[in-house]
């Protein structure tokens, strides 16, 4: 159940970022918070459905006893040091009951794992310090797919950048939580900012430009010509990497580049042409 379709169904409920430890209210852990409603206002099988749809683990109500909780959820104050940290969002494809389990086994896999607790059914977090091993997203991937296999529980990761635990710290993990939103469902089930950093900073620019927009109806970029763009700019302009990748004939591809060019006047062979094509099919 989606939080506005809740809202809508009981509009007397209200959101909080704690659990309200009191038998008068239901608290119902959904997008990192808590919908909470009074037990009065419900029937017995409606707090039934409810306790079956947001179910109430014990590990979300214990979320008072994390100080990175408190912290980075409930904005409490946290001792400022020099100490360096990246948070690990994780999202789970489905409930299962064996996800807290799956995390505990996660949190081990690492060097150092400072703190580690789900904020809802589906969405958990690992708090990383930096040490002298430093995994990739690669590596990180591995280790879910391991547990995956183990556990038949399956993960997107959003891999956060390592910052210092001062007074910006909340505002680089916020920033973080709104990309591991808006982007959770690419095709990567493991990704950090570098992966979506140029849609996620100009995509709102583009939309606004009047010479974008133009550009992008006036180039008219069909789907076998976005895929040729898409992978030339990922191999670096590489037209040998890009034939091998799409599994086209060197030539067939240098044939197709040349006639974007007498088309529409832009050389894909030209990074700085081949940038703007890119962030038009974006």
């Amino acid at each position: 159940m989606e939080l506005k379709e809740l809202m809508a169904i009981y509009p007397h409920g209200t959101l909080s970022k704690t659990y309200v430890e009191d038998a008068a209210y239901l608290s119902l852990p959904i997008n990192n918070q808590w919908f909470i409603i009074a037990a009065s206002k419900l029937s017995e099988s409606e707090i039934k459905l409810l306790n079956t749809m947001l179910p109430q683990s014990k590990d979300l109500s214990d979320l008072s006893k994390h100080v990175w909780y408190q912290y980075l959820y409930q904005q409490k104050p946290f001792p400022i040091t020099d100490t360096t940290y990246r948070v690990i969002q994780l999202k789970l494809k489905k409930e299962s009951p064996n996800a807290m389990e799956w995390l505990t086994h996660l949190s081990e896999l690492f060097n150092h794992i400072e703190d580690f607790f789900f904020v809802d059914s589906l969405n958990a977090v690992l708090i990383e310090k930096k040490s002298a091993i430093v995994y990739q997203k690669a590596d990180i991937e591995g280790m879910i797919l391991t547990l995956e296999s183990d556990l038949l529980i399956s993960a997107k990761a959003f891999v956060g950048s390592f910052n210092e635990a001062n007074q910006n710290f909340i505002a680089y993990f916020t920033e973080e939580q709104r990309i591991f939103s808006a982007y959770s469902r690419i095709k990567e089930n493991v990704f950090s900012f570098q992966d979506v950093a140029i849609d996620y900073l100009t995509k709102d620019k583009i939309e606004e430009s009047q010479i974008m927009q133009t550009l992008k109806e006036n180039l008219n970029i069909d789907d076998e010509l976005k895929k040729i763009i898409k992978t030339l700019w990922l191999k670096q302009g590489n037209i040998t990497s890009t034939s091998k990748e799409l599994y086209i004939h060197r030539n067939t591809l240098q044939y197709r580049l040349e006639k974007f060019h007498e088309r529409t006047g832009f050389s894909l062979k030209d990074m700085s042409d081949l940038t703007l094509c890119y962030l038009l099919i974006h």
